[in-house]
């Protein structure tokens, strides 16, 4: 190959990486986001308030950088073509954190203070909660950050009448109007104390455990133990009650019975030695943890932060 024509090769190639960000008009991609929400190139220009030529052009142009065909246009209406749908949602992307920066400004310019007000079930184990207060707090210091235990139903009334403005707790029935974002999930486990017959040993069926009494946690089990028992028959045999976690290992570290409990809530005591799993690892129970909010709740900036670290 000529030395000529190596050259007109390498200019003509596609841009990439930084050089294609720095040839690119950036109005271009306003203009094909426009294009796709209004579904077409007329409408475009019409809610743009441009002629459709100077809308047209600039599909072109666009097409032409990108080297790819964007849109298809005819009697069968208008389309996007594979590279035209996932550049559209990264100009919805684009679109969003431009939308966004008013309100990253504002923030960044105001102190924020006040109370919030944090509503969780007992004793959850999780590093997601630790780091997201841990980088709340060291953000926004002045906020005072006030904490409660409760059932998750109590959590769920408390976040929808504005008592609390954020709950984290498992969900048996979802209120309307609440938000619910997934935060981690939960492994159960049946344990027993060292004082107990089976401390040490290892029962492979659940069934087999039928025989044995429980400590159940009340209106805190989740609805997935719950169903995991009854599958099994597991419970039926009742040798303690207790709705709070901490109460329930104590009654199961002092042979009192076998009890599920968190599987990170229980790691300490297994180390220790103060407690044992019974039952074999596999197709355990596992409980959701949501954050839960009030979308409709009056504006509060610490909760939209706190909120932003926990999801």
């Amino acid at each position: 190959m000529k030395k000529s024509d190596s050259s007109r090769c390498i200019e003509t190639s596609p841009l990439t990486g930084q050089r294609f960000a720095r040839n690119l008009d950036w109005n271009l991609l306003r203009t094909f986001y426009e294009i796709v929400n209004a579904e077409g190139v007329s409408e475009a220009a019409r809610r743009l308030n441009r002629g459709q030529p100077s809308i047209s052009m600039a599909l072109r142009r666009l097409e032409q950088h990108m080297g790819t065909i964007l849109c298809r246009r005819g009697p069968g209406g208008f389309s996007l073509t594979l590279n035209g749908e996932l550049l559209a949602e990264k100009c919805a992307t684009m679109f969003g954190v431009a939308s966004s920066i008013p309100n990253t400004l504002a923030d960044a310019s105001v102190e924020i203070r006040g109370r919030l007000r944090v509503q969780l079930i007992s004793n959850l184990v999780g590093n997601h909660i630790d780091d997201a207060i841990e980088q709340f707090h060291r953000k926004f210091p002045n906020v005072e950050i006030f904490v409660s235990i409760a059932t998750w139903d109590v959590i769920q009334r408390s976040v929808m009448r504005n008592e609390v403005e954020i709950g984290i707790a498992p969900v048996t029935l979802r209120t309307a109007g609440l938000r619910y974002d997934i935060l981690f999930e939960e492994t159960y486990r049946p344990y027993c104390g060292r004082r107990h017959p089976l401390f040490g040993k290892t029962i492979s069926r659940p069934e087999d455990l039928a025989e044995y009494a429980f400590i159940l946690t009340g209106a805190d089990e989740p609805e997935s133990l719950t169903r995991f028992r009854q599958r099994s028959g597991l419970g039926t045999h009742l040798a303690g009650l207790s709705e709070h976690l901490e109460e329930a290992r104590r009654l199961t570290i002092l042979g009192v019975g076998l009890c599920f409990l968190p599987e990170a809530f229980a790691d300490k005591d297994v180390n220790n030695g103060n407690l044992h799993p019974v039952l074999a690892a596999g197709n355990d129970p596992v409980s959701t943890i949501f954050v839960i909010s009030n979308p409709d709740a009056p504006q509060h900036h610490a909760c939209d932060r706190m909120l932003e670290f926990l999801r």
